[in-house]
């Protein structure tokens, strides 16, 4: 079956590499000719693999809710394929949909139903923080992490860093229709919008 993330395009090992997910498994493609370089096999229990993966200097991450959760491989060339190697597992930061953000070798995104947010060191997979609280869509601008609650609708707008979970300012997005706050916020130009439902709001972030 299908799989829901978006495409993450790298380049490793002399080939740009095009990623994509199916109901059981992440996989790379090179992207000049579609032929496989990698797969991982990786199911959750619904078979709905949605997050997209991150990829640094032939590390990849991948996640996903639903009883999964996280693992980081290593791409090992081997001819003209690359063989995928387990560097670490974990159920802390099994992130549902909302996203992951990689910013100065660590792992930024929430966790599945009340584990809330999670900072991770990228290569070992160690906790270094956690907020627990909601889950959520991920945004990064400008040395600030922009933290969207599925439920609530909380805006929170945090430090981009390792050393706490650091709030610099909180704002309810009001609703804009009977539904999850799913989409994902987006930073552009000094201003912040976020689509509900059939609204789409602007913040002047400016200050």
């Amino acid at each position: 079956g299908e799989g829901y993330s978006s495409a993450v395009v790298f380049d490793f090992g002399g080939y740009r590499h095009l990623t994509g997910s199916s109901s059981d498994c992440y996989y790379g493609v090179d992207i000049k000719t579609g032929r496989l370089l990698w797969k991982v096999d990786f199911r959750n229990q619904r078979g709905l693999n949605l997050t997209d993966v991150v990829a640094d200097k032939g590390y990849v991450f991948i996640t996903s809710d639903y009883g999964k959760g996280s693992t980081l491989v290593s791409l090992k060339p081997s001819g003209n394929r690359f063989i995928p190697e387990i560097v670490w597992e974990s159920k802390l930061m099994d992130n549902h949909h909302g996203g992951v953000i990689l910013h100065d070798g660590h792992l930024y995104g929430s966790g599945s139903n009340s584990k809330g947010w999670f900072c991770l060191d990228f290569l070992t997979g160690k906790q270094i923080w956690n907020q627990p609280r909601g889950k959520g869509s991920i945004t990064y601008a400008d040395g600030m992490f922009y933290l969207l609650d599925e439920r609530s609708g909380l805006m929170s707008m945090i430090k981009a860093s390792s050393e706490k979970y650091d709030v610099i300012s909180e704002f309810n997005v009001p609703s804009g229709g009977q539904s999850l706050y799913w989409a994902h916020p987006v930073v552009c130009g000094k201003r912040l919008y976020i689509r509900h439902w059939d609204k789409v709001f602007v913040y002047d972030i400016r200050q």
